[in-house]
């Protein structure tokens, strides 16, 4: 179902009620039971909605401020109505009217709350009921489908669940109506919703079996392999194959692992294997695409277009995990520290995520990344509501770089959305048109064996070609690209970083005695220089290129990305770095590394002895090398060779990615189909090595190694060989 909903309207939703929520450990809770009826027991189902519904109601029994509280009763209406609301407002994601149901909420929660002050009021009670029938009288409904069935019943529950045992059956009547719009359907986060209201809804109406149904139903969600929903790679897709780990999947890691601590010990609690999925959602998917609260855009969708996207939301997943018994204990607490912006210990490793062309590297001093499409996965989102209006080459080989973690915060009213880090972009007038479309190509993937990667893009839009490849190692990575063509009058770039400035720019020639030229604010070509430095990342060329520098301010607004957000002008200092292939390029190429954590002082010599080696960057093959590591990496578009000098020879028969390193004992090998599809591989190896599906014949002094590559589910995963290196 193709959904129009905000990826966290959920969150907007809380922002525009202004419900204070916080749970509170200073008292035991009371026991709240519907009036003129004992607490539910007798009978398990019974006995579990009880637990839950207590559990449902403890977040909302803290006493939100009584002065706030007054205020507001002060300045409802007779007709339950507040004068500063508009109620004929009908923008489509950020629905003000709603915030009526925010400011409901709140009342009840002083009416209800035994840390309140206003308990039990009298006056306060007329004000809660008269706000609430205002409410069900006009019944108030939008344009957009999600607020109908989503928003408005979802802000509904907590005034209903205060209120339970004094409603009304007209009142009650009318309010399940509202809830019963959340139908049981859809799929990932939005089934997610439906039917968490669904089973409050049962709760409210004192129904075991729709209860036990609707959760039985969210445990079903919690699946892998689904065109929506957690992917078995672990990365989350919403609105087909597009990637949402940071948007949708976001809401579903918050929300799902709240739930099934809610239900934890009653016969609708999720099964182990279900929480093991959910685990490696968290674990293994979401996290791997932040860097502490930082999040990476590429995993955002449209959301991109709203205000402190970070991924923070995971701290609060990982302790509502920690509730539920998923053997991960010790790596959700890291999580939650980590996600908090604490200083603990970072991720290290490389992971791709097949299902979505996306790779991810961690170091301790950085993180990275390489955001593809291919004709498997969308590049990013439909322009609902009119947000992530720009996004259209979010995907044409994003590669971001995050160290600190505020590098793209709030970025992107003043970005120039065609210069996003790592693309290769027609310099076109506007951007018009949907940004989402369906790649061109299929060999677009990842190899990986989990320390080291190399991400390959063979790129088509419309008449623009290239060749791109990232290859990761430990301090530094390197960039390709190679093929460039487009017939178009205008100028084609490939954008090396566009972030905030930081202090001044350096940059300069290789060598002993080299001159080095700063800059502090301005824009200006550079003369084929060797090295650029800028807020501790150095970029080396390892191929003469026109380079172009920006170091000043630009502006824009949240209005251009995002039509229901604000006009005012934003202005920001950004540093930008891009080659130009000019007009009409035709072969054009590139080659650069990038290496944080590095002082201007360190850049000529870093660029006199890059400690990596392109070995070849054609149409045929991309290649690199890094020695000291003992490391190398291939993208082989048709069958070929490479020829390192720190590791043997390899030789393909078959278009594949490889990488390759020495180990104590030998070799290990790894290999992947990037147009992920079931593959036998058969790669040559210069010397004699031993090991699953190696062979090498008498007197030969090489390695024959077939691989078979997974289908299925699977295709497109990376298959590691270790070899044993045998007497030459």
């Amino acid at each position: 179902m193709k959904a129009t909903s905000n990826v966290r309207r959920a969150m907007v939703l809380a922002r525009l009620m202004a419900v204070t929520v916080v749970v509170t450990t200073a008292a035991p809770m009371a026991a709240h039971v519907w009036a003129g009826e004992k607490p539910l027991a007798g009978s398990a189902s019974l006995a579990d909605l009880e637990v839950i519904r207590q559990r449902l109601l403890e977040p909302l029994l803290s006493a939100p401020p009584s002065g706030a509280v007054s205020k507001l009763a002060r300045a409802l209406r007779p007709d339950g109505s507040w004068p500063d609301i508009d109620y004929t407002n009908r923008n489509r994601s950020g629905w003000r009217t709603t915030s009526h149901l925010g400011r409901l909420a709140m009342l009840a929660q002083a009416y209800k709350s035994p840390h309140s002050p206003l308990r039990n009021d009298p006056q306060l009670r007329d004000a809660v009921f008269a706000a609430l029938d205002y409410w069900l009288k006009n019944d108030f409904q939008n344009s957009n489908w999600w607020w109908n069935q989503i928003g408005v019943p979802r802000g509904l529950t907590p005034t209903l669940l205060l209120l339970d045992g004094e409603l009304g059956g007209t009142r009650r009547a009318k309010a399940l109506e509202i809830l019963g719009r959340a139908r049981i359907g859809m799929t990932g986060q939005n089934l997610v919703w439906v039917t968490e209201i669904t089973a409050i809804r049962g709760i409210l109406q004192r129904d075991p079996e729709l209860v036990r149904q609707a959760y039985r139903r969210i445990a079903d969600e919690v699946r892998t392999g689904g065109e929506e929903g957690i992917q078995p790679d672990f990365s989350f897709h919403q609105h087909g194959p597009c990637l949402y780990n940071h948007g949708y999947g976001a809401a579903f890691a918050r929300d799902v692992p709240r739930i099934a601590a809610q239900v934890r010990g009653t016969a609708m609690a999720f099964p182990p294997e279900k929480l093991a999925i959910l685990s490696g959602l968290i674990l293994d998917g979401s996290q791997w695409m932040s860097r502490g609260p930082a999040s990476d855009l590429g995993a955002e969708g449209r959301e991109i277009a709203r205000k402190s996207q970070n991924a923070r939301y995971l701290a609060e997943a990982a302790q509502e995990m920690l509730l539920l018994p998923t053997g991960r204990e010790a790596e959700f607490r890291l999580l939650a520290e980590r996600a908090a912006g604490k200083p603990v210990p970072p991720l290290v490793g490389n992971r791709h995520f097949w299902c979505s062309d996306f790779m991810v590297h961690h170091r301790p001093g950085y993180y990275a990344s390489a955001r593809m499409y291919s004709r498997r996965v969308a590049n990013t989102d439909e322009a609902c509501n009119e947000e992530g209006l720009k996004n259209h080459h979010i995907a044409d080989g994003c590669n971001l770089l995050i160290c600190r973690g505020d590098e793209y915060e709030n970025i992107y009213p003043a970005w120039d959305w065609q210069k996003i880090p790592g693309t290769t972009v027609v310099q076109k007038p506007a951007l018009v048109g949907s940004p989402r479309r369906m790649g061109q190509t299929a060999f677009v993937g990842g190899v990986s064996d989990g320390r080291y990667g190399l991400a390959a893009f063979d790129f088509r839009r419309d008449d623009l070609a290239a060749r791109k490849v990232w290859c990761f190692f430990d301090d530094e990575y390197v960039c390709l690209g190679t093929a460039i063509s487009s017939p178009a009058e205008y100028p084609v770039v490939t954008t090396l970083n566009q972030c905030r400035l930081r202090g001044q720019v350096a940059w300069g020639t290789a060598g002993p005695g080299s001159a080095v030229q700063r800059l502090q604010r301005g824009s200006r070509p550079l003369h084929q220089p060797a090295w650029v430095w800028h807020d501790g990342v150095g970029y080396v060329f390892l191929h003469p290129a026109a380079v172009h520098l920006w170091a000043d301010q630009r502006e824009g607004s949240w209005w251009e990305i995002n039509h229901e957000a604000s006009k005012e002008p934003v202005a920001l200092d950004l540093f930008c770095l891009w080659i130009d292939h000019g007009r009409r390029p035709n072969n054009a190429a590139y080659a650069y590394l990038v290496a944080p954590g590095k002082r201007p002082e360190d850049m000529s010599a870093l660029a006199a002895g890059p400690p990596v080696k392109v070995l070849r960057n054609d149409a045929d093959c991309q290649a690199v090398e890094h020695a000291a590591l003992g490391v190398a990496a291939a993208a082989f578009y048709r069958p070929g060779n490479v020829s390192p000098l720190g590791v043997p020879a390899l030789s393909v028969h078959t278009p594949c990615l490889a990488l390759w390193r020495r180990t104590a004992g030998g070799l290990s090998v790894s290999l992947c189909n990037p147009e992920n599809k079931e593959a036998k591989i058969a790669v040559e190896l210069a010397g004699r090595y031993a090991g699953p599906g190696a062979s090498t014949a008498d007197g030969n002094r090489k390695t024959r190694l077939e691989v078979e590559l997974p289908g299925g589910a699977e295709a497109g995963r990376t298959q590691t060989c270790q070899l044993s290196a045998l007497s030459q």
